[in-house]
């Protein structure tokens, strides 16, 4: 006692602290407390998930993880959630034909031993859809709900049961069918529940069972076998299950007659044999389901002790002469609902229903439904076996292609709530009698549309012809998930309501439908196209709700619908028939004469012109006209339209969602009613908006702009609006916010940006006095810059208390690549505190390298260029003087390259030997390898070497000409030339000269005996050498007379 006192209390603290101090924001899930404190759920459905995500709350009660790809369960998943009583891991790995095709899962869901053993509280375990082989095991005794559907479960054992001795609901249905395919039989050992004393709830559907399983606990409440291959029930199946509530046997020897799925009926098309006292020892029984079972006969015998029964549903049968003589209904004193749809005939077209008259015994009963019988009259003689049923307040009788339908006679029917005759072929309804023949006509295809299931004042979608009418889906767990119908709701709540949609109602007399009671009518999809003018509804002074959508309405005169002085709803949706033609009369203030009409649905109707250029009411609170073309009306330069709403004075709630518009006037808004408080302008073409507009609406609230092409927000929303409170502009190309975006607006609760292109949210967008006090803050799926410029955004978002929903997983970076998907609030803004300081110190470190790096390839390729350039520059500045140097010592410097093997062997062989040991005279060379200091400096050896030597020779390669040493030599070489006034250098080539270098062409013309090539004869390198001697004998060289004469 005390232990669950202090988690009340402790949870009562949580509740007002701030969320982010109880569970981290990277939590990939939604956090809910209930406001009693007692319980903490969180909701991870859909979000991607490879494991159990961490930071889970430790007083979290209810955890959702479905529809993930979390393969392995490991015991420490969940080891810190002491508090937990409820775990969903349904649909990580859903069977390969059941699942999404787009990410197939091969392998099962893997859960280690004793994962959940330690969770005392744990009560219920939803494990559906995960291809899972065998029931987990160390599964806590406490556990009394498990869910393990849709997985690849082929047998059931006892020994898989003695850890479930306390389970009171065990789900293990959809194991083996055609969706999940099982190829192997399907096998309940003998006694596999007998020790399952606490079961109340038992599903075994579609599992291909052949038989009933056997010694079935007695404390069963609810035992569901419909959709197995079951052929027979015996006397003794269900002959312990005296506390039996609902059973379902339905799809056992179905009816296959256009069944949307694969469907295979018993042999001989035989009906499911069930032994007359079968249901002798049921006597709590109070649902019981044999649809499409092939029934042909109903006993007596099955229901002489079900005196509890409730609801009974044989439809899809072989019944429809069983009804007209059948008895059964007279055992039958508390039955409150009865289906018996779709038991038609193969090619019987009956003239009338003709039921029963022990239907009349029937005093309890409230729903009736006969769909799919097929007769072509509805007669006195149909109604008198339910006249006298006081409590029958629903009847069915859609999608019997009837013809003739006698409406007074409903007034017969004193308590009915909800007629419906939707789906037929009533062109007219009938006062005479008409002569009908007994026979089919000649074509037959019964469509196969939706009932209406009544249940606590609802009508829920009720499909005869799917396999399975309350399976689960993925998203919801519950058993019987309550949707809308196509029956509406809305329409049924005002009262007594009579459906006769989808007839062949082409025209309306004064005289139609003398019901005066009825409150809501739904005449939609009869194509009626005639102009009504206020006549045709006198008899239904009553009538709150009429719907009259998907007809040919011509709304020529402004007197329609006058008549109906008490309607408050009326829906003229998908009347486009006359709307889209040319020149026609479309009087829209036909709203002035309904005195009571507070909301008018008018979707999808193309409305373009209009008569009257005003509408007018003073009751019409809201207004639907969605799907026309207002931007038509409100073309630039047309003016006539611009007051189109301003006389519907008390006007709350305008939707102009898909009106094509791509911009709206201003004038528009002036003409708009002040009492408007909700506007929505969804999905249309608006790439600007005039803000500024909001000036003239001083109640709005909430402004819906989502699915438009708008580019930009307000430049400060408070200058045009100081009462709205939502704001919705999803799915818009907004790049950036302005920086007052929302100064001062402090009345906005709930703002949606989701689905733009943001890339920064500035702090004088968001300042904190308006941002943090926003309900909900919608930013997921943008395109945000996860650099320094977000430091503000990412401090924010980490401290503030405002929901973000979906903010760890889709509030998301969209660059730099290396922070692409991540969320936001994983972004490390340490690094970006001292921006300025990084920054510089980048800078200098980038120039200090670039430097160091320029410098250093600068010295390697141009070092001789720059010594060169600066010893040029300083003779320049000092003056020319001649080199202090002693007389030449040698003949000839002899410049050639020394790592080049063949070219050292031609110098040291031929060109050595015949300068120094061959001809006369004897000449003196200075060779590198031979002459030069070992030690000294390479400029100081190449210096001293042109200095002390009359001529230098160089000997040439094509690689030679392209080294540094080259260009080093041949640089002080032509030193000499600038101080001596002496040209002393011999080129010698041992390979092609160079055809391109003006150098060489230049000097050629100048001094052509100084350039020599090496001959390829060997009978002309006589010649060489002796042109060589005499080069080396000149004491100096002279140019051409014509260059010395031009100088």
């Amino acid at each position: 006692m005390m232990t669950g006192m202090t988690f009340i209390i402790v949870a009562g603290i949580i509740s007002f602290l701030d969320a982010a101090e109880w569970y981290p924001k990277s939590l990939k899930c939604d956090v809910s407390l209930a406001k009693n404190g007692s319980e903490v759920s969180v909701d991870c459905t859909e979000r991607d998930l490879t494991e159990v995500p961490l930071g889970i709350p430790m007083n979290t009660t209810n955890l959702t993880l479905t529809i993930n790809h979390i393969p392995h369960i490991t015991n420490d998943s969940f080891y810190t959630l002491h508090n937990i009583t409820e775990i969903d891991l349904r649909c990580n790995c859903v069977p390969i034909k059941v699942g999404p095709k787009d990410r197939v899962c091969t392998q099962s869901l893997t859960i280690d031993n004793g994962t959940f053993w330690n969770l005392k509280n744990l009560k219920s375990l939803y494990l559906d859809g995960n291809q899972l082989s065998s029931i987990p095991k160390g599964l806590p005794p406490n556990i009394v709900l498990l869910s393990l559907e849709v997985n690849s479960i082929y047998s059931i054992l006892k020994e898989n049961m003695t850890e479930l001795t306390n389970i009171q609901m065990l789900y293990l249905g959809q194991n083996c069918y055609f969706r999940n395919p099982c190829n192997t039989s399907y096998y309940i050992e003998k006694d596999a529940f007998v020790q399952l004393e606490k079961m109340t709830l038992l599903s075994l559907k579609s599992n291909n069972l052949s038989y009933i399983p056997h010694q079935l606990p007695a404390s069963l409440k609810e035992l569901y076998l419909y959709n197995n291959n079951i052929q027979t029930i015996t006397e003794m199946d269900f002959h312990n299950l005296t506390e039996l509530e609902i059973l379902d046997l339905s799809g056992n020897c179905p009816r296959c007659h256009n069944a949307p799925f694969p469907c295979v009926p018993c042999p001989n098309n035989a009906p499911l044999q069930i032994h007359p006292n079968s249901f002798k020892t049921l006597k709590n029984l109070k649902t019981l389901r044999l649809h499409s079972n092939s029934l042909t006969h109903i006993p007596l015998e099955w229901f002489q002790n079900l005196t509890q029964l409730s609801l009974l549903d044989l439809s899809s049968n072989f019944l429809a002469k069983e009804i007209t003589y059948t008895s059964f209904p007279s055992l039958l004193p508390n039955l409150e609902e009865l289906d018996l749809s779709f038991n038609y005939e193969f090619q019987v077209y009956s003239a009338s229903l003709n039921l029963s008259r022990s239907f009349n015994h029937l005093k309890s009963l409230k729903v009736l439904r006969i769909r799919g019988y097929v007769f072509q009259e509805l007669t006195q003689d149909d109604i008198d076996p339910l006249a006298n049923l006081s409590e029958l307040e629903v009847i069915d009788f859609g999608t019997n292609f009837i013809k003739i339908a006698h409406l007074s006679l409903l007034k017969n029917l004193k308590s009915f709530k909800i007629i419906n005759l939707s789906d037929n072929k009533i062109s007219m309804p009938s006062q005479g009698d008409t002569s009908l023949s007994n026979h089919r006509e000649n074509h037959y295809s019964s469509p196969m549309s939706q009932g209406a299931q009544y249940h606590n004042g609802e009508v829920k979608d009720m499909h005869y012809f799917l396999y399975d009418e309350y399976a689960r889906s993925c998203k919801y767990k519950d058993k019987e998930l309550w949707i809308s119908s196509p029956f509406n709701n809305k329409c049924s709540l005002f009262g007594k309501t009579l459906d006769i949609s989808r007839n062949n109602i082409f025209f309306l007399h004064s005289r139609f439908l003398d019901l005066g009671e009825l409150r809501c009518l739904n005449l939609s999809g009869n194509a009626m196209s005639q102009s009504l003018n206020g006549s045709e509804f006198v008899q239904l002074k009553n009538l709150q709700y009429l719907d009259f959508s998907d007809n040919r309405l011509d709304l020529m005169f402004s007197s329609a619908f006058q008549e109906l002085s008490s309607l408050v709803v009326l829906d003229i949706s998908r009347n486009s028939h006359y709307f889209v033609a040319e020149g026609l009369t479309h009087m829209l203030n036909f709203t002035k004469n309904l005195g009571k009409l507070s909301k008018l649905i008018m979707n999808d109707n193309q409305i373009s012109t209009s008569t009257n250029t005003e509408m007018e009411s003073f009751t019409l609170e809201h207004l639907e006209f969605k799907g026309n073309r207002l931007d038509m009306l409100w073309r630039d330069g047309d003016t006539r339209y611009t007051n189109y709403f301003k006389n519907l004075l008390i006007l709350k709630s305008l939707d102009i969602s898909r009106n094509n518009l791509n911009f709206i006037p201003l004038g528009v808004f002036k003409g708009l009613p002040e009492t408007l408080t909700d506007l929505y302008i969804t999905n249309n073409r608006l790439k600007s908006f005039q803000w500024k507009g909001l000036v003239y609406l001083k109640n709005l609230k909430l402004l819906d702009l989502s699915r438009n092409h708008l580019t930009d927000v307000p430049a400060c929303l408070s200058n045009y609006t100081k009462s709205i409170e939502t704001l919705v502009l999803h799915k818009n190309n907004i790049v950036k916010l302005t920086p007052n975006f929302l100064k001062d607006a402090f009345s906005l609760k709930v703002l949606d940006l989701s689905y733009n292109r943001i890339q920064f949210i500035q702090e004088s967008s968001f300042p904190g006095n308006v941002v943090d006090q926003l309900q909900t803050l919608y930013l997921n799926n943008n395109r945000f810059v996860c650099s320094c410029n977000a430091t503000w955004f990412v401090r924010w978002i980490n401290r503030t208390s405002v929901n973000i929903p979906r903010l760890a997983t889709d509030v998301t970076c969209a660059s730099p690549s290396a922070q692409k998907g991540q969320s936001v609030i994983f972004l490390n803004i340490q690094a970006c505190q001292h921006n300025s300081l990084s920054i510089i110190l980048c800078i200098l470190l980038t120039s200090v390298i670039l430097s160091i790096l320029m410098l250093t390839i600068s010295s390697h390729l141009f070092l001789w260029d720059v010594w060169y350039i600066y010893h040029f520059c300083l003779a320049k500045l000092k003056g020319y003087r001649r080199l202090s140097s002693s007389s030449t010592v040698y003949d000839a410097f002899v410049v050639y390259d020394t790592t080049d093997s063949a070219v050292h062997e031609w110098v040291m062989q031929e060109l050595r030997i015949h300068l120094e040991d061959k001809g006369d005279p004897r000449m003196q060379l200075c060779l590198e390898e031979r002459d030069w200091v070992p030690g000294c400096p390479l400029i100081e050896n190449l210096s001293q070497s042109i200095q002390l030597s009359k001529r230098t020779v160089f000997i040439l390669t094509g690689r030679y000409i392209m080294s540094g040493s080259f260009r080093t030599a041949f640089y002080l070489a032509h030193q000499r030339l600038m101080d001596e006034r002496n040209d002393v250098i011999v080129l010698i080539f041992l390979e092609k000269m160079p055809c391109q270098s003006k150098y060489l062409r230049l000097r050629k013309r100048l001094y052509k005996k100084s350039v020599l090539e090496w001959p390829r004869n060997p009978q002309a390198q006589r010649y060489f050498w002796f042109s060589l001697r005499s080069v080396m004998a000149t004491e100096s060289q002279q140019y051409n007379k014509l260059f010395q004469e031009t100088l």
